[in-house]
């Protein structure tokens, strides 16, 4: 078995020294961490996790904390790509990471006492809104929590910069001279439906462009059958006065309200004009125009200020982190004098 004494043989340094690396301590240059580590995945060397443990006192195991709505779990492209983007990062800091549920063997448990019996060293929360309550007593307990998916009171929180996002899509349209842009949002009870469609009307403030009630139809969920009830009852609502543009809080919606579209004739993007928000990969064969958010970015921020949490450092970031959005241009955008010359 391969062992630090080995590796300090191959690198030339000090016992001590490798040890601090592969047991994560600070105090050691970036350049003398790449070299142990290049050295030791070289040498095949596997960290025996119960001495370490016993030096470190720390279990060097992080707790999953996974719920959403929709019943597609970490298969969905959204939570798959934050998700493996923490798990890789993480596991380059000596962790592993474990899924905690609420239950332990045939037991219910808290997900507070399966953190405890698993005992953590820190938890990364991917839960929506309907689970709260379920994980409150693990927000009021003293674990180092991260958040990449809703924002707690007093705990630390990665997510995307939705206003950006939004502002990018709503004056990338106005640019392209669209005035009567309608809004398919998301369930305004979570934070990336809310904080949406709210930049959806700060942007009519600021473009001083009035808001028609009936341009804004709320989707139930984030997901492609509230797409088409949230999309036919806009249309519904709407026909006497179309929008020339909708956007859509989501992937998903945007992709149903295509279908909405087409299906009544509509010719997109020369009768409309269509934009959503995510970068699924569900948008990129419709041509479907829309923000991208860089999970990846997520992913790595989120374990990079756990780590640090966990180790008694305070980061100086502000709680909530908003990792930047980008447009992504495709084909379902056209500006207004194109579409009247079509006509």
């Amino acid at each position: 078995m391969v062992t630090i004494y080995d590796i300090a043989k191959e690198t030339g340094l000090s016992p001590s020294t490798v040890s601090k690396v592969i047991n994560g301590y600070a105090g050691v240059s970036s350049k003398t961490h790449d070299k142990v580590l290049g050295a030791a995945k070289e040498l095949g060397y596997m960290p025996n996790n119960n001495a370490r443990s016993l030096v470190t006192k720390k279990s060097w195991l992080i707790s999953l904390l996974f719920s959403e709505d929709l019943g597609s779990g970490i298969a969905h492209p959204h939570f798959s790509m934050i998700l493996q983007s923490f798990i890789s990062s993480i596991q380059g800091h000596g962790y592993d990471v474990i899924f905690v549920n609420d239950r332990l063997g045939r037991q219910a448990v808290s997900y507070l006492d399966h953190c405890r019996y698993r005992g953590v060293d820190g938890v990364l929360l991917a839960a929506g809104p309907h689970f709260t309550d379920q994980i409150q007593c693990v927000l009021d307990s003293d674990y180092k929590c991260v958040s990449v998916e809703e924002i707690y009171p007093g705990k630390h929180t990665v997510i995307c910069d939705n206003n950006m996002g939004a502002t990018q899509a709503l004056e990338y349209l106005y640019f392209l001279g669209h005035r009567k842009i309608a809004h398919l949002a998301g369930p305004l009870k979570n934070i990336a439906g809310r904080e949406r469609y709210e930049a959806y009307l700060e942007f009519h403030a600021r473009r001083n462009l009035p808001v028609n009630p009936k341009y804004v139809s709320e989707a139930t969920h984030f997901e492609y059958n509230a797409g088409i009830a949230a999309t036919t009852e806009l249309m519904q609502r709407c026909w006497d006065d179309l929008p020339t543009a909708i956007f859509a809080s989501y992937d998903e919606l945007a992709c149903a309200a295509q279908t909405v579209l087409l299906e009544r004739g509509f010719r997109i993007p020369m009768d409309i004009s269509l934009i959503g928000f995510d970068n699924l990969p569900i948008a990129e064969y419709p041509g479907i125009t829309t923000i991208n958010q860089d999970r990846v970015a997520i992913g790595v921020s989120a374990a990079d200020r756990l780590v640090r949490l966990i180790s008694g450092e305070e980061p100086d970031e502000p709680l909530v982190t908003r990792i930047p959005t980008t447009l992504v241009v495709r084909e379902s955008c056209a500006r207004i004098e194109e579409t009247a010359a079509r006509d």
